[in-house]
């Protein structure tokens, strides 16, 4: 009865884990995508901003391989109705999850390399990395998101259950910060490994963040939709 207990702790707290890592690194997603990093960006291993050590909690790591931050958005191209998505897997993240007291899980700073964003144009890619995201500049290379609050979770949860909810906190764009809140589904696929999925839209104009006018592309969409797919792992 009482692993019976303890697993049933530690599922939820894996599955509230596992949302406030989806949120955090769509988050960076919303970031990267709204500013539209070129393919060619920086390289190397993303640093990770580790959580404190917590003997009571479990840490996970989000897995960059298992993991792709997306943006997407409309343009009309040569006069024809065009889809923009750009995406990266170069998230980083820590969430430490107490199998007793799930409310006091800590998450720690979700960052994503801007610098990596490509979609399927390189000349896109270029202006969004040197005219549109400034990633040049340190201070822009990276975005962030810090979770504040979440909604709709159950009390209890089992390992594999599906979770809907939504995480609301400070997204960092641009050297600009806002309050977003993505809708998240989110699943604790065994007592070492989460998945999921978060989505939201923003305005680009919000981070301060204009799309110049280019030969043969208009009708930019004033919005973006946000996606982020995650896999975080002990």
């Amino acid at each position: 009865m009482r692993q019976f207990l303890f697993n049933r702790s530690a599922g939820r707290a894996i599955l509230i884990a596992s949302a406030l890592i989806v949120v955090l690194a769509l988050a960076g997603a919303a970031y990267i995508w709204v500013t539209g990093a070129p393919a060619s960006g920086s390289s190397g291993k993303l640093s990770v901003a580790t959580l404190p050590p917590n003997p009571n909690a479990i840490t996970f790591t989000i897995d960059p391989s298992g993991t792709e931050a997306k943006f997407t958005m409309t343009e009309v191209h040569f006069g024809q109705n065009a889809t923009v998505v750009g995406t990266t897997n170069q998230v980083s993240g820590q969430i430490q999850i107490d199998s007793q007291h799930p409310d006091q899980s800590r998450v720690g700073v979700i960052k994503i390399d801007l610098s990596t964003l490509a979609t399927d144009d390189e000349f896109r890619n270029r202006t969004m990395r040197s005219r549109i995201l400034e990633t040049s500049d340190p201070a822009n290379q990276y975005a962030t998101f810090a979770p504040k609050t979440i909604t709709g979770l159950p009390t209890s949860a089992a390992i594999g259950q599906q979770l809907n909810f939504q995480i609301t906190g400070d997204l960092t764009i641009h050297q600009v910060t806002r309050s977003v809140t993505f809708d998240v589904t989110a699943t604790a696929v065994s007592d070492s490994t989460l998945t999921g999925t978060a989505n939201a839209t923003i305005k680009y104009a919000d981070y301060n963040i204009a799309i110049p006018d280019v030969p043969n592309v208009s009708n930019v969409s004033d919005t973006v939709q946000l996606e982020l797919d995650f896999t975080a792992k002990k």
